[in-house]
């Protein structure tokens, strides 16, 4: 199983270190960036899975920041991270950037484990969801091919009991 990449971006230092003590155990592989910058810089040079990000930073806020990270890495997971719940910023960031799940400060290392752990599941379940159905497809490709060329071999007889009709 591939090991999950976290991104955290905060201006503020001590939220980082929180967010690294909180997840020290946690099976990720954790990086932490104090601006909108320095995150999409790490975004291009790294695969990252989940990203969380402040709402409130300096030169670019977190909205602007997670707008640009869904236009880039429309695979990458994001989670906001706010100081104080205004009802129109999270309508925004989940219409304009596609924001998962919104965390409040301060948050509760429980819950932010338990939703990191949901978060993650979600995408990899998303990723095998995607893979099967291109498998499925790939599938129904060849059949659709083998019945072009030999008309009828997809054809199954089967009696009133469910089982196949061998001719």
């Amino acid at each position: 199983m591939q090991r999950h990449t976290v991104l955290i971006v905060d201006d503020e230092i001590p939220v980082l270190k929180a967010f690294q003590r909180a997840l020290r155990k946690e099976p990720y592989t954790l990086y932490t960036v104090n601006n909108a910058k320095e995150g999409l810089t790490l975004l291009e040079a790294r695969e990252i899975h989940l990203v969380i990000s402040d709402y409130s930073m300096p030169v670019m806020d977190g909205l602007a920041f997670l707008k640009a990270v869904k236009t880039r890495h429309p695979h990458i997971l994001t989670i906001m991270l706010t100081g104080h719940t205004e009802i129109q910023v999270a309508v925004q960031a989940i219409n304009a950037a596609g924001v998962y799940k919104f965390i409040q400060k301060p948050w509760d290392d429980d819950d932010l484990k338990i939703t990191l752990r949901r978060a993650l599941e979600a995408m990899d379940l998303a990723t095998e969801r995607d893979r099967l159905l291109q498998k499925v497809k790939s599938r129904d490709a060849i059949i659709s091919e083998l019945e072009r060329k030999f008309p009828g071999i997809s054809k199954v007889q089967r009696d009133e009991d469910g089982y196949t009709i061998l001719e």
